[in-house]
């Protein structure tokens, strides 16, 4: 049988089709397509670990029926509500987690979109994120139009995050009140207004292996830099409470598999990554090169100290990735400490 590294040879590509990593899925060892998925990183996103962490500027009473969150209002969830976040909050822990050595921050509000007093508010705190930090500012702030976009991008945001949580035939089982449609056009709207793409999903929401990387493939087409991949935690009183946790092996193939049609995006595990335990550092080696660090909205992650120690521990170091498009439009990759 041709192994992954004769197939690449032989095609002269990395442009995987689909049907070939669903045939690698079920044919080849997991060990070799971690080390191929590595392979790639390396030469197309570097070998440095990002870290990203968010914080939740506002969470609760959101109007969306998305079946796997803590924060719609659809569900009980026992979720307490908390108001919009006030710059000194916001400030404090900025500084707290660059000080720790983090290099992406972003804010989080619950809610479909953000009303036009929200954007203001919003906007100046990350006026002054960015005139007392060093961090690189990332924002995710539901669907938004293209004006806000500008508008979050002349306050210092370099970077729009909007999940596709899932592929588009999966899609309605998850949520009806907005569609991955309305998703794909916010991404747009940012990218129209010059703000790189983080777009990712979730694992464990009852998709299957191809609905991931159908998901991944459109958030290729989206000109995405950075793919969040989240495992689900079940949370209680939502539809989904009872779904089964991915396993390990499951978590880690679909993390490689990805990285085939995203070979120059930053790779991050992000929010329920505790159930890779310490098969986190494996992914590490296996085409992942980000990190969520830190809390996330609802549920507590790995401290940030924890996650240095581990990447040093792995034989790795974390670096910030600085992200640039060539003449060609291919995105190319600038590590620095």
């Amino acid at each position: 049988m041709e192994s992954i590294y004769e197939y690449i040879r032989r095609t002269g590509t990395i442009s995987i089709p689909l049907k070939k990593l669903f045939s690698w899925a079920e044919t080849v060892p997991l060990k070799e397509i971690l080390e191929a998925a590595d392979t790639v990183k390396q030469k197309y996103a570097g070998t440095g670990v990002e870290l990203c962490s968010i914080l939740n500027a506002r969470s609760g009473r959101c109007s969306e029926d998305c079946a796997f969150c803590a924060q719609s209002a659809w569900w009980n969830t026992h979720c307490a509500p908390k108001p919009l976040i006030s710059f000194p909050e916001a400030l404090y822990e900025a500084q707290q987690c660059e000080a720790k050595g983090v290099h992406r921050f972003s804010l989080v509000t619950s809610g479909r979109c953000l009303s036009v007093e929200d954007m203001d508010h919003l906007c100046r705190i990350y006026e002054g994120l960015a005139s007392k930090t060093s961090l690189r500012l990332c924002g995710s702030h539901g669907l938004i139009t293209e004006k806000q976009a500008r508008q979050l991008a002349s306050a210092g945001v370099s970077r729009y995050h909007c999940n596709l949580e899932t592929g588009p035939n999966f899609f309605p089982s998850i949520c009806s009140t907005h569609t991955i449609e309305d998703k794909l056009k916010t991404l747009s709207c940012a990218r129209r207004a010059g703000l790189e793409l983080c777009s990712g999903g979730i694992m464990g929401l009852g998709e299957t292996l191809q609905d991931r990387l159908e998901m991944a493939s459109l958030v290729a087409q989206a000109g995405a830099v950075s793919f969040p991949l989240n495992i689900l935690t079940p949370i209680p009183g939502t539809p989904l409470q009872n779904c089964r946790i991915p396993q390990v092996h499951e978590i880690l193939l679909s993390g490689a598999l990805i990285r085939f049609l995203l070979p120059h995006v930053t790779l991050r595990y992000a929010g329920g990554r505790k159930a890779l335990g310490v098969h986190v550092v494996e992914g590490l080696h296996g085409g992942i090169n980000g990190l969520l660090t830190g809390d996330y909205l609802t549920t507590t992650g790995r401290s940030i100290e924890e996650d240095l120690k581990m990447i040093t521990s792995a034989g790795l170091s974390a670096r910030v990735h600085d992200t640039t498009l060539s003449p060609n439009g291919l995105l190319q990759r600038e590590e620095l400490r």
